[in-house]
């Protein structure tokens, strides 16, 4: 009886070392096999008599996902080298392939890094590098391509992807082709700034510039954004920063003027137009800023030489000439407040000739607009139509007081 119990317990412990090996030949044999798949991968890829259109794309996919999954290979650094060199050949396909598998140049970033992070022994590393510069590519056009599709958001992160793998530029291939860092931020940089991501924008710009960035471009990007901010001291900075690598860039010396305009700095901002007047003498705008900067100081003679400059060089400029026209209308105001509480004739009849005089040249100035500006707001035509039939009225010019007062009934 005894020696049947200790036959039984043989028995199965025999059955039990059986069944032991038999689950590590199992093992083992899928070992291979797995191993043997990464072999079947790196085999299709590295064909050379086969074109990439023609490789085994439905068993690279099943080996790739297979190969990932099993635990004996989903930390082999051959796995994931050859998993990022299928997905990135499918991204390039630009077939029925690649369309349904529209993240595949993202699988193949994540596999390219993962094959460095695991490569121990450095087998793959140097391979994975350099694919990965193709990784950069491929976002860099698939981020081109949201941003034509104005979907800025998503070209902000794909810009984002591309931007650290420029590193590995290490023989400036794609900086030759000018695919450069700065090139990828700076399409970051204006990818959030169209996204409404005002922070990630000035954050690009000022790294940007921090960086060592001399396109001036980059600096009225950024100032534009301060000034928006109400950060106008801030965005002085910017646009001097700017100038000291292009002193003639008129982008930021409009902008440096249009703040010296806004706050009504008149003395710095003439002294600025002037250099500017003398390197581009035929720039209305600097001209039209001086005046409008002299009629703020009450130098209106000077403000009026600056206007009949604008309109020698662009007889066209009709701001030049309504401006010069409030010109004259300002000086008969000062006129008639001086004769406040005066009564004698002899300086009445004097003051009202200078006045009719400064009305003769105004309305000059207001019929060249009236009559040729043909861009001019309806609104704004109604506005000078009733100042001029004022003028007509004061210089007793009938003929010309009823066809505004025609024009007025008939636009009213």
């Amino acid at each position: 009886m005894t020696h049947w119990t200790n036959q039984k317990t043989i028995t199965m412990t025999i059955h039990k070392n059986f069944l032991v090996l038999a689950i590590l030949i199992f093992i083992g044999s899928s070992v291979r096999a797995q191993k043997f798949t990464v072999e079947s991968m790196k085999m299709e890829l590295e064909d050379m008599t086969k074109p990439d259109s023609d490789r085994d794309y439905d068993n690279l996919i099943k080996w790739a996902n297979e190969t990932k999954e099993n635990p004996k290979t989903s930390n082999d650094p051959k796995m994931w080298y050859y998993r990022g060199l299928t997905f990135l050949k499918i991204s390039t396909l630009n077939n029925e392939l690649s369309s349904n598998n529209p993240d595949a140049i993202l699988i193949a970033l994540e596999a390219f890094q993962n094959a460095i992070s695991t490569d121990v022994k450095n087998r793959v590393t140097k391979d994975a590098e350099a694919n990965l510069l193709n990784v950069a590519i491929g976002l860099y056009n698939r981020a081109y391509k949201s941003y034509q599709a104005e979907n800025f958001s998503k070209a902000y992160e794909e810009f984002n992807l591309a931007v650290p793998l420029m590193k590995y530029d290490f023989d400036g291939l794609l900086k030759r082709n000018n695919l450069t860092t700065a090139e990828l931020e700076k399409m970051m940089g204006f990818s959030a700034l169209n996204d409404g991501r005002v922070d990630d924008a000035k954050k690009v710009f000022q790294k940007l510039i921090d960086g060592g960035s001399t396109e001036t471009f980059i600096f009225s990007s950024l100032a534009n954004i301060q000034l928006n901010e109400g950060d106008t001291t801030g965005a002085l900075t910017t646009i001097s920063n700017g100038k000291s690598f292009n002193e003639t860039d008129k982008t930021l010396i409009n902008m440096e003027l249009d703040i010296f305009l806004k706050q009504g700095r008149s003395k710095e901002l003439i002294e600025k137009l002037n250099i500017a007047i003398n390197d581009d003498p035929g720039n209305t705008i600097y001209y039209f800023a001086r005046a409008i900067s002299y009629e703020g100081l009450e130098e209106s003679d000077k403000a009026e030489a600056d206007y009949d400059k604008i309109l020698e060089i662009d007889p066209t400029y009709y701001d030049a000439a309504y401006n010069k026209g409030l010109i004259y209308l300002v000086k008969v105001q000062k006129i008639v407040e001086e004769l406040n509480g005066e009564y004698k004739p002899s300086i009445i009849e004097k003051k009202e000739l200078e006045i009719d005089g400064h009305y003769k040249k105004a309305v000059v100035e207001f019929e060249n607009v009236f009559n040729n500006n043909t861009e001019l707001d309806p609104n704004d035509k109604l506005e000078l139509a009733k100042t001029m039939k004022k003028i007509y009225a004061r210089l007793n010019q009938m003929d010309k007081f009823n066809e505004m007062k025609a024009y007025l009934e008939s636009n009213n």
